[in-house]
């Protein structure tokens, strides 16, 4: 009974820790604020034409990372209560480290820069490309190459 066609695409690539009230080291919520936050993601994709696609999308409450957003199309980073970095260009596989893009942000934030790279991604990707190599190839974020040295360089 956990496979259902009711199930968005986004909803299924979409993880979180459980942070708040399980985890100690929580800054942030993840588990709790993942099913309403996929929700505006898929209302996101309706708006854009593309409610059969998906984005890896993930959460964790803390820098420590439990969620896998540092191995995510958009990886958001716990930072405070309602608050959190966005990391982008991470790929399908998650064999690409994403690259811190905002810090210290709300949802609201978070979502219309989503709206903003989301429509761009339906009107300028090549077929077939995911939306952590668009944002990189668009000039949005830079790849992480060698994580030692460019997982913080702007």
């Amino acid at each position: 009974g956990l496979i259902s066609d009711a199930v968005s695409p986004q909803r299924e690539n979409s993880m979180a820790c459980v942070s708040y009230p399980t985890c100690p080291l929580a800054m942030a919520e993840a588990e709790r604020f993942l099913p309403q936050f996929a929700d505006k993601i898929d209302a996101l994709f309706a708006k854009h034409g593309l409610a059969e696609e998906h984005i890896v999308l993930r959460i964790t409450g803390c820098p420590n990372g439990c969620g896998r957003a540092m191995l995510a199309e958009i990886g958001l980073v716990g930072k405070a209560p309602g608050r959190y970095n966005l990391h982008l260009g991470g790929n399908l596989e998650g064999t690409r480290i994403p690259r811190l893009h905002l810090e210290n942000i709300t949802e609201p934030q978070i979502l219309a820069e989503l709206d903003a790279l989301i429509g761009r991604w339906a009107s300028e990707r090549n077929p077939n490309e995911c939306f952590g190599d668009f944002v990189i190839r668009a000039g949005i974020i830079a790849p992480v190459i060698d994580s030692a040295r460019d997982f913080y360089a702007a």
